[in-house]
């Protein structure tokens, strides 16, 4: 078996900079707005997508209801957010943010758009594009096949894994 680079690895790249990306802003947000980036998630997709339902922002978010409660208690503890009981269906709840959230709201943004500038510094502008561009592609590329259903056992013919066996190059 042959020697595999891990650190070059599509997969492995992409969870360390997600990993790196989010501890640096989960910092700097605890540290200028005592809130974490999971919190400033919430509140940018309240913003974004306007009132919903828990149910609505926790399938948005990808989170489980229970993580997505927690959350909302500790904004709820800061005036960040509102919960109100739906008056279409008593068993969910509609989520509204605040006055003092929404006056955040711009300066989050600003905020995130520090980090990434920080993240991307030594990029050039075509390169940003280029690395937008190309990471849209994988984007486009893996919401298709998951949408297509469970993975084949063998690679697609054309990709350079075809015939070899999947234990040669294990996936990320």
């Amino acid at each position: 078996m042959s020697k595999i680079d891990w650190s070059s690895r599509f997969g492995t790249l992409v969870h360390d900079v997600a990993r790196v990306y989010s501890r640096r802003f989960d910092r700097r947000a605890r540290g200028n707005f005592d809130l974490t980036r999971a919190q400033c998630r919430v509140l940018v997709m309240l913003h974004r997508y306007g009132v919903q339902t828990q149910a609505e922002l926790a399938e948005r978010m990808e989170l489980t209801p229970m993580a997505l409660v927690r959350l909302l208690d500790r904004l709820r503890e800061k005036g960040l957010v509102r919960r109100e009981r739906d008056p279409h269906d008593k068993r969910a709840h509609l989520l509204y943010l605040t006055q003092a959230s929404e006056a955040k709201i711009d300066t989050i943004v600003a905020f995130a758009n520090g980090v990434e500038r920080d993240a991307l510094a030594d990029l050039t502008p075509a390169e940003r594009a280029e690395l937008s561009r190309l990471l849209g592609k994988v984007l486009a590329n893996l919401t298709r096949a998951e949408a297509e259903g469970p993975a084949s056992a063998k690679p697609a013919s054309g990709t350079r894994d075809a015939g070899r066996l999947n234990q040669e190059t294990p996936p990320d």
